[in-house]
């Protein structure tokens, strides 16, 4: 059987076009598992702000054949909690959720700090009850936050110890409303994407 490879130029004429994507890296910024709870106030729609952070070291595998053009950091979430003494009894079977995302990744060399952010806004995402207050997570959409590429990859893959700061606005609706409840979401480790 023949096999055809795709000519050179052509590689290079689809990386200038940025349609390459490296394969994803998981959990680039150790932010698996990761939690931030955040305290519901009344308002129309319960809301609260709350950050996770995480430490990780360097990223000295990537092995780069071409200088990449974009990176894209796909969040991900794990599951998510209500609780308190405020919270609604019945707790909802449904929480849609809207929030804003900003995402922070930081190192400290000997040559002096660096820092890099990204903001992703209204991400959504359903809480469906799977007992005991525990939620799990679906139709999780516009949750990709791009990040400037020569920075973030100076920050992974050099200077050491690096780490990443999540912070989110959330708003919540559901019958009955949150508000006086705590929501804490278990973040997923994610994806990075390099595109060139």
């Amino acid at each position: 059987m023949k096999r055809f490879g795709v000519p050179s130029f052509l590689v290079l004429l689809l990386a200038a076009c940025g349609l390459i994507s490296s394969p994803p890296i998981d959990n680039p910024f150790g932010l698996a598992g990761e939690q931030t709870t955040f305290t519901l106030g009344p308002s129309s729609a319960a809301t609260g702000t709350a950050s996770a952070t995480a430490t990780f070291e360097d990223l000295t595998n990537l092995n780069l054949p071409l200088n990449p053009t974009g990176f894209t950091y796909n969040l991900a979430i794990q599951g998510g909690t209500l609780g308190g003494t405020g919270c609604p009894s019945p707790l909802p079977s449904s929480v849609q959720v809207k929030m804003d995302v900003t995402l922070t990744v930081s190192d400290n060399p000997a040559s002096g700090p660096r820092s890099t952010s990204a903001t992703a806004n209204n991400v959504e995402f359903t809480l469906s009850a799977i007992g005991g207050g525990n939620y799990s997570v679906s139709n999780l959409s516009a949750g990709s936050l791009n990040l400037n590429v020569g920075q973030v990859l100076q920050i992974i893959q050099t200077g050491g110890s690096n780490t990443a700061v999540l912070q989110a606005t959330i708003n919540t609706t559901s019958t009955p409303d949150l508000a006086g409840c705590t929501l804490t979401l278990t973040w997923g480790g994610g994806t990075g994407v390099l595109k060139f």
